[in-house]
């Protein structure tokens, strides 16, 4: 009888698993067993073997006369079921996009997860598919910022930023002192900006969506265009912000839909 995998096993499989997708969506191209085998540092068997697994899944598809592996569009069921099926954004999507319209502006509702925040549905402009999971860190990100800063004072050291520590902007402030002035700022305020930090010529401001059984992990964002700055109030923007995390976290306490009897 064949000896059961190991946890540890599991996981490094896994872990292989979703990297060979990673390392196949940066290609431009189709690619080879040898090249993907050389790309992620690994024996050929092994490759292929995950490769196997992998278009099984359906996250993976190999080209019959050119032997080359790609990223199958059948992945996108799977992040679209990701996406739909998660209990926040099945209750306030629609909502959303009616508030984008309204606003004339994107609305994002972001997730803390490590140092970094995290877009798990996006409506309005700037709110397609490319806006959908994309992900900066704390000290960059309005919504990371309202978030952690409703976290203990004591927790904020994890997530200032460090010498160390990607500058993704010029606009980006790696200074921890500043970090924690902003933290105290948006704690009193129920507000934080993001002003060119994660791109240069985006700014947002979020506000923290207070869900009574987790600890702060969610935030409603507002990214505009930094040039209509100028000519948006962000006393209003700001005023917009609170009030839609409000509306949200009215929606979210509500019990969830029940599936229709068949």
């Amino acid at each position: 009888m064949p000896t059961p995998a190991s946890p540890e096993s599991r996981k490094t499989l896994l872990s292989q698993g979703i990297e060979l997708v990673r390392f196949l969506a940066h290609s431009s191209h189709g690619l080879g067993v040898t090249e993907i085998a050389a790309g992620m540092g690994l024996p050929k068997s092994s490759a292929f073997r995950l490769l196997g697994v992998l278009i099984d899944l359906g996250f993976v598809q190999k080209n019959p006369t050119s032997q080359r592996y790609t990223i199958s569009p059948e992945i996108f069921r799977f992040v679209y079921e990701l996406a739909h099926e998660f209990g926040p954004n099945q209750r306030v999507a629609d909502f959303m996009n009616e508030k984008a319209e309204k606003l004339n502006c994107a609305v994002y509702l972001c997730m803390l997860s490590g140092r970094s925040t995290y877009v798990i549905s996006a409506a309005g402009p700037q709110g397609g598919t490319l806006a959908l999971g994309s992900a900066g860190p704390v000290y960059a990100s309005s919504a990371g910022k309202v978030i952690v800063a409703h976290l203990p004072e004591t927790e904020w050291a994890f997530y200032e930023p460090t010498e160390a520590d990607e500058r993704l902007t010029p606009y980006t402030d790696l200074n921890p002192a500043h970090f924690r002035q902003t933290l105290k700022a948006a704690l009193e305020s129920g507000v934080a900006w993001n002003m060119r930090e994660t791109q240069p010529l985006t700014a947002s401001v979020a506000a923290l969506i207070h869900e009574p059984l987790y600890p702060p992990r969610l935030a409603v964002a507002l990214p505009i265009s930094y040039k209509d700055i100028a000519v948006r109030d962000r006393v209003w923007l700001e005023e917009q912000a609170r009030a839609l995390a409000t509306q949200i976290e009215k929606k979210l306490n509500l019990p969830a839909p029940r599936a229709a009897k068949k």
